[in-house]
């Protein structure tokens, strides 16, 4: 215990808590440092931080000994600095990754409970830019929620936040001051797309336009040689990659250095390339993983578009037998140059964990978010039918917009008609491909809207417990496949 804290007792903290009717502290939470008693507290409406001792860094209501203070971004960072284990850090030295992502600034305790036995860092923190506006949170929230939440969970083991799919220095620049410990670039509006698919003669016609000293830059350094992992490339090969690739090959040089002048503290790099619309050859990932190397970039991970279909919280689609040919060579790629793979939208591709932990012998990073969503969904069906079916109703009648955000194949036709289901039954809708995709997309329009989120939020408080169990089960069968031996 802190000197500072010798005369005060956790009993003269409970004792001075019971000034704020109906406030019960999380025994989990309790921790002392630098002249504080801390813990978090709950009521039957909300949650806030209890300090006592020298508060005066806090913001909140004071009464006697007690202050209670609102789980602000400002109060987050403030405990940070008096518990840093509350503060997002680097997993560089970390096997197994995990990227668990909330959308909804709840989910960080259950998500610990499932963490906290297994060989895995977990990412807590992890959010798109297209997220933060769907959600209508900010960087800075999301990190704070997450503190809190280690902080309820007296989480030591640390943990990250990742800027997730950046594709700007501005936004690389917001998510490092709000306090990310990893970036994950999505140079993917500098992949030319296009290119892949000319025909002989208009690559040849494109591949001229190329400045002359880059096409020798890339010819004398690739052509005519045996390549690690990969062999000779074809000229024609060689071609396409530059045309497709180069120019985000030089953005991501040129993000990494920006990164590295940028951060104050030790910073994840991720590269994603899983974006571009086909699928990342080995000759691709080599050329790009060399480029990066020669110019000094060290990324943490690389995600690859890997064959088949990783869609949004519903099992892989595609050739397993193919996908484990091509992981090996991927994964051989990533060992020459020192990094980890990197599997976007994970959630859900329990076909493929095993494969994934046996061939990267358990060093990989693992992305997941959108079905912690959904396990607080499932709660939604469990405990309020009534709400739930209007919610599924406007999900099924907005599905359009809410799929230009992400790419969808299941047909809403198969999804059942809710009206003709018992209330028993309606959980059940989250274990079928189609419904469960359809809520899985539909969170930014449902938390827009008044009249879902605010009785929602208030549900998963009151069944705060229910929620966790949700995901510790969840999370839990993603982690006995991704930690099998």
């Amino acid at each position: 215990m802190d000197s500072r804290c010798a005369k005060m007792s956790w009993e003269e903290f409970d004792r001075a808590l019971q000034q704020f009717d109906g406030y019960v502290a999380y025994d989990t939470s309790k921790d002392s440092s630098g002249g504080i008693f801390c813990a978090m507290v709950r009521s039957s409406k909300d949650k806030k931080l209890a300090v006592m001792g020298d508060t005066g860094r806090f913001s909140g209501e004071e009464k006697g000994k007690i202050k209670l203070c609102p789980l602000t971004v400002g109060n987050a960072q403030v405990l940070m600095e008096y518990f840093p284990y509350t503060k997002p850090c680097s997993h560089r030295s970390h096997a197994f990754t995990m990227g668990l992502g909330d959308r909804l600034g709840l989910a960080t305790p259950g998500q610990l409970r499932a963490v906290k036995d297994a060989a895995v860092f977990p990412v807590l923190a992890q959010q798109s830019i297209r997220e933060l506006n769907l959600t209508g949170r900010t960087f800075p929230e999301v990190i704070a929620d997450a503190a809190f939440g280690v902080f309820q969970e007296g989480y030591r083991k640390g943990y990250g936040a990742d800027g997730d799919h950046l594709k700007t220095k501005e936004q690389i620049r917001y998510a490092l001051e709000s306090g990310c410990s990893m970036i994950t670039l999505d140079c993917s509006d500098y992949i030319n797309d296009e290119a892949a698919d000319l025909d002989g003669s208009e690559r040849k016609q494109a591949y001229a336009a190329v400045p002359k000293e880059q096409r020798r830059y890339y010819e004398e350094k690739y052509l005519n040689r045996e390549l690690n992992c990969v062999g000779q490339l074809s000229a024609e090969e060689l071609e396409q990659i530059v045309l497709v690739f180069a120019n985000a090959v030089d953005y991501a040089i040129d993000c990494y250095r920006f990164i590295q002048e940028t951060a104050t503290t030790e910073v994840d790099f991720e590269l994603s390339i899983d974006e571009a619309r086909a699928i990342t050859t080995p000759a691709e990932h080599f050329i790009i993983a060399s480029e990066l190397h020669d110019a000094g970039v060290v990324p943490v991970s690389v995600a690859p578009h890997f064959t088949g279909e990783f869609e949004k919280g519903i099992e892989y689609q595609g050739n397993l037998d193919q996908f484990a040919n091509d992981l090996v060579i991927h994964q051989q790629i990533a060992d020459l140059f020192g990094y980890k793979l990197s599997l976007h939208s994970g959630s859900d591709k329990f076909s493929v964990f095993y494969m994934l932990q046996k061939v990267t012998k358990g060093r990989v990073h693992v992305k997941t978010a959108g079905t912690n969503w959904l396990e607080a969904v499932r709660v939604l069906a469990n405990e309020d039918p009534v709400l739930y079916r209007k919610a599924h109703k406007y999900a099924l009648a907005h599905r359009a917009e809410a799929a230009q955000y992400y790419h969808v194949t299941t047909d809403p036709l198969t999804i059942p008609n809710i009206d003709l289901l018992g209330d028993s039954y309606l959980p059940e809708l989250l274990n079928l491909p189609a419904s469960r995709q359809l809520m899985h997309i539909s969170y930014g329009l449902l938390l827009s809207q008044p009249w879902f989120k605010e009785p929602f939020y208030a549900l998963l408080h009151e069944k705060e417990e229910s929620y966790y169990s949700n995901l510790i089960y969840h999370i839990g069968k993603h982690l006995k496949y991704l930690t099998a031996t």
